[in-house]
């Protein structure tokens, strides 16, 4: 897999998105009703303010400083750093809303940075977790909340973007039981949610019988209808694969995140401190890269590990010494920096 700093390093410098001096000839697009030059007054400062702490990698202080200048005074330039530092801070989905409306406002006056945005919402959709909370039928007037937030009508039985992380989901409706359920969104994955029907009960878990209580002679892997050892060590496998492949994707989004903050940083850096700042964020982000690309390693072999075992025939036990013919094999598992496989050893 190609180093992840290696596709930020095509992309264009964020300092083009937010100039220095960008919030001076903007027209923004609303004003405060109140007192528009104090409110522009004020926006500007919490828009340098958010961005000295961009700078010093303090992402929480500094979205929020950011967030609440363009609140006051939207303008292109606050709400394209607004949403590099969401993506910084691991909220892609919000990132991702950011940049779209920050291209939105570009384009509307013909600015080139919409360009930039556009590409780097186009860039984050990939890794998108997504929420979908399917109801069921005849559950009109249904109230929804995700972690105390109700959710519109137009974001139910539709997967939905959301960053990633733990959330609660509560539906009520008036005469049914309280329904809740926790998900955890992860990048590249749909977290479900099916609503039951309140007219029915909700079906209860009946513990299996253990195969093993049956006859203490065989074990579970044994007697699985089906599913012999080798059929579950290639489940595993494939299970290591996954996670693999889930943290190298995790690592190869921070890392391009990362670069393009660390470009923007030292093409504008006017002190010692900032620029330093800025070359510890692209050794951050070569560190993850580099952890990006040995998952990765590990996800292929564990995902060629499953192939194998799973086409295999599944072994007879094992016959005596004396009488042993037949093909012999065995299966290796292997990774490093740059990729993985499995390796097939046999003999007749």
């Amino acid at each position: 897999m190609a180093s992840a700093n290696r596709f930020v390093l095509v992309a264009a410098s964020l300092l083009a998105l937010v100039p220095a001096a960008a919030r001076a000839d903007e027209e923004p697009l609303l004003t405060s009703p109140a007192d528009p030059t104090a409110a522009a007054t004020l926006a500007e400062t919490l828009f340098q303010d958010g961005k000295r702490l961009l700078e010093q990698g303090a992402f929480v202080e500094a979205c929020t400083k950011l967030a609440q200048s363009d609140a006051l005074d939207p303008a292109i330039g606050t709400l394209g750093l607004l949403a590099a530092c969401h993506e910084q801070e691991g909220r892609t989905a919000t990132a991702w809303r950011e940049y779209g409306e920050t291209a939105r406002r570009a384009e509307a006056v013909n600015d080139e940075r919409g360009a930039f945005a556009r590409q780097r919402a186009s860039a984050l959709e990939p890794e998108l977790p997504r929420l979908l909370v399917r109801l069921p039928k005849g559950a009109e007037g249904i109230a929804v909340f995700r972690n105390g937030v109700r959710l519109s009508p137009d974001e139910l039985g539709v997967a939905q973007p959301i960053d990633p992380g733990t959330y609660e989901i509560v539906a009520r409706l008036p005469g049914r039981p309280e329904f809740r359920a926790t998900v955890t969104a992860e990048p590249r994955k749909i977290a479900e949610v099916e609503v039951p029907d309140g007219n029915r009960p909700a079906p209860v878990d009946t513990p299996k019988k253990d195969p093993a209580r049956l006859d203490p002679g065989t074990s579970n892997l044994s007697t699985s209808k089906g599913l012999g050892p080798r059929k579950v060590f290639a489940i595993v496998a494939g299970g290591v694969g996954l996670t693999g492949f889930s943290v190298a994707a995790a690592f190869a989004l921070s890392a391009g995140s990362r670069n393009a903050a660390s470009i923007s940083i030292q093409e504008s850096c006017t002190t010692a401190a900032s620029c330093e700042r800025g070359r510890e964020l692209r050794e951050d982000a070569l560190r993850s890269a580099t952890v990006a690309n040995v998952a990765f390693g590990i996800g292929a072999a564990g995902a060629v590990t499953a192939l194998v075992l799973a086409l295999l025939p599944e072994r007879a036990e094992a016959p005596k010494p004396a009488s042993r013919t037949g093909f012999q094999y065995e299966v290796a598992p292997w990774a490093d920096r740059t990729g993985g496989g499995a390796l097939l050893i046999g003999k007749f």
